[in-house]
Order: structure tokens, then sequence, then C-alpha cells
């Protein structure tokens, strides 16, 4: 974990130094943990709540699509169980009760999970969404993806770090809303799984919106150290 974190806290400071302060730095990320959340810290960048993934840094913006082991969703539905306390029995209840469950588009950020209530003692859910290929929604509040579509025609520099673009309705999001010139990098830990991505996305994307599209497929690591990431930043 603490390798994972500093290269997360490598990648932060090159972004820091290539960077222009007056463009955004889009970091989306279908993983539900919160090690990027745990690197940011080191940059100015603390969550304590859901607005601060994109209202709290100058530069960062933060999009947890598929969202987080922090995240839970309020729920309409009363919580039937006599031991509401006990996160076991509810969870269980949640699973007996799964067709029935109707769930607000409030999402909170709760940092004492499990719990089956949020802090307001109101019946709580988790915000987890199981990525599929044919999957047509984002476990996401809906300002933040609609402000992820606003920023995604100011992209020029896309790098792909261990996504296997299997999610259609992520990449017809891409297609609909990238527009500039754009250098695309792919990189994941072997160089045929690298091939077959940079493939997805550019067949995905047919219009000559790229300007370059390289692949490395000895991982984020070797990328990082090599120096490849500073040449693409």
């Amino acid at each position: 974990m603490w390798t994972s974190r500093l290269i997360r806290i490598i990648w932060c400071d090159l972004i820091e130094r290539a960077h222009s302060r007056d463009e955004p730095a889009i970091l989306v990320t279908f993983n539900y943990d919160t090690l990027l959340e745990d690197a940011l810290i080191d940059f100015g960048l603390e969550i304590k709540e859901i607005r601060d993934y994109t209202k709290k840094h100058p530069f960062y913006r933060v999009f947890k699509v598929h969202g987080s082991v922090n995240w839970v969703r309020i729920l309409k539905n009363e919580i039937q169980s006599q031991n509401a306390s006990n996160y076991d029995l509810v969870a269980k209840e949640w699973i007996r009760r799964a067709p029935e469950l109707q769930l607000t588009d409030e999402y909170l950020w709760e940092p004492a999970l499990p719990s089956a209530f949020d802090r307001q003692r109101r019946p709580a859910f988790p915000a987890i969404a199981i990525p599929v290929e044919k999957g047509k929604s984002f476990e996401c509040p809906a300002d933040q993806i609609e402000e992820l579509k606003a920023l995604l025609p100011q992209v020029s520099k896309l790098l792909v770090i261990g996504w296997r673009a299997g999610e259609q309705h992520f990449l017809d999001l891409l297609k609909a809303h990238l527009s500039a010139p754009i250098h695309l990098y792919v990189v994941t830990g072997a160089t045929g799984e690298a091939e077959d991505v940079r493939s997805i996305i550019v067949q995905s994307h047919r219009d000559g919106r790229w300007t370059n599209a390289e692949v490395s497929g000895l991982g984020f690591t070797d990328f990082i150290l090599s120096g490849k990431a500073s040449t693409f930043l």
C-alpha cells in the first residue's frame, strides 16, 4: 500500500510541476478505494464532503464515477430490523428487500463506515456500482457528471492507467464530449493489453481527434520512474 501511495504522490508531484494553473487537472477513477484521495492530501486536497472532490482545490477535479467505499446514498425506505444498530443485520435486510429499495439522488461522504445510517440517522445505502460492460449509469452525483462533461472539451492529453475500456457508457461519454486534438497514452501491465485498450478507444472515436496514441505495457510504476510520465506531461 505504501508503495502504491508513494507512486501516486510522485505522479501528483509531476502534474504539479508540469501543470498550468489556469487549466484543470481532471482525475477520473473507477476504483472504490481512497488511495488517490490519500495521496492528494499532500497537495492541498483533503476530502471531507462530496463537493470537495470538484470544488475545493484550485485545479484538481476528482471524479469517482463508480462510487466509493466511503460514500452512501440516502434511502426513502425505513429500516425494519429490530436491531437497526447491527450493520450486518441491516445489510441482510437490504439484500432481502432489494427490489423495493428507493434510492434518492443525495450522496454523502461518510468516514465512519460501514453504517446503516448517515450522521442525521437517515437510512443509508453504499454508493458503489459494479462495473459491467453494458452498464448505462454511473454511481456518482449527477452534478459532478455534468461538470465532467463540461470539462472534457478542454482536454488535450488523455492518460489511461489500467482501465480496460470495457464500460461502454464511459466510452460514449468521451465520444460525446472530447473535442480538442488529443494526445492519448495507455498504460497497463502488459503490452498486448495496452494495444487492445488503445484500439478500443481509437476505434470508438474514428474522427481524427488523436494527435498521437502511445502505449506502455510495463505498468504505472515503470511509466513514472522511467521518465515517460514527465515526457508525456
